[in-house]
């Protein structure tokens, strides 16, 4: 088979995001490994030139590789390919070897198994791996047996992390809105810029979001100001919120990210801007909504499934010290 890779250019974002949209629409319900707004939202900052490659073949893009560094990667195979295919084993050869360009290390959440530990382990970092050992970590569903044998077969071996995939029938009646007072659910304008990077922050332990990180995932093609939803206080600050995308090849929207101020926890405040992303997915046509979370993240999975999310698969972390 004739085949070439490439480093990544803005201008094969339109030919990725069509891989991404078929391969998901191919292998519905499950799984789905990656979807355009994972790829909207990740892009800024990845450093996209040296880490994400694509592979083509005579039939077009069959593959790319998404490199993290330092210990992580997403790769997929176009839907009707095999992993015996020399593809794949090209494309795990280059993540491998980008993988060497680093310092040994160990990859920083996999053994966690609480959110009290992730915040353990964001306010007071582990040191890094002093035997030599340079880990890569990828995913693979359980239902995956395919791909899990290839990994098998290559190194990998499964660990306890893990990311449970939730999906919900748009079709179900979504509840309306049971907001405080004074409060009132809308989405993000041009002099919201500020507060919606402020919320995001203080959703998240220590995070160093900026402006111009957000500004850059707003120039996505992907991205739709009507789904980038805040739940706003009387003061004008805001108290929960969520960013929605809908891929409309695949019929399926996604929440990327979904975010409480800690003073605002446990009120209810992050169901309602979940309920709010259901309905305006809903009228733009998604026929389901996807979320994911951490295995170790009980908090957020309660919070998925009290708004009529369920699980339909497992993906699970593999790792490989190269």
């Amino acid at each position: 088979m004739n085949f070439a890779s490439t480093p990544f250019t803005r201008t094969d974002l339109p030919q990725l995001n069509a891989f991404i949209s078929a391969n998901a629409v191919a292998r519905a319900p499950v799984p789905i490994y990656l979807m355009t707004s994972d790829v909207a939202w990740r892009l800024p900052g990845a450093g996209a030139k040296e880490n994400l490659r694509l592979w083509r073949d005579d039939d077009g893009l069959a593959g790319f590789v998404w490199f993290e560094p330092t210990t992580g990667m997403e790769f997929d195979l176009r839907h009707d390919l095999d992993y015996d295919d020399v593809i794949a084993s090209d494309m795990l050869a280059w993540a491998e070897a980008r993988r060497r360009e680093f310092e040994p290390a160990y990859p920083r959440f996999i053994d966690l198994k609480s959110m009290d530990e992730w915040s353990e382990e964001i306010l007071h970092p582990r040191a890094p791996m002093a035997d030599g050992r340079r880990c890569l970590a990828t995913a693979a569903f359980d239902e995956d047996g395919r791909r899990v044998a290839f990994l098998h077969a290559n190194g990998y071996r499964a660990t306890q992390h893990f990311m449970p995939d939730y999906r919900r029938d748009l079709q179900i009646p979504i509840p309306p809105a049971i907001l405080p007072d004074g409060m009132r659910l809308r989405h993000v304008t041009e002099a919201d810029f500020d507060e919606r990077v402020e919320v995001h922050r203080a959703s998240w332990l220590r995070s160093t979001w900026s402006v111009d990180t957000y500004l850059k995932i707003r120039a996505s093609d992907a991205y739709d100001p009507d789904l980038d939803i805040v739940l706003e206080a009387h003061d004008g600050s805001f108290a929960a919120y969520c960013i929605c995308w809908a891929d409309r090849t695949a019929g399926v929207g996604s929440y990327e990210p979904v975010g409480t101020r800690p003073e605002w926890r446990g009120k209810g405040v992050g169901r309602e801007v979940i309920y709010e992303g259901l309905r305006r997915l809903k009228s733009k046509g998604m026929r389901a909504a996807r979320v994911g979370t951490a295995g170790f993240n009980a908090p957020a999975q309660a919070l998925y499934e009290s708004c009529g999310f369920f699980c339909v698969g497992s993906c699970r972390t593999f790792m490989k010290v190269i």
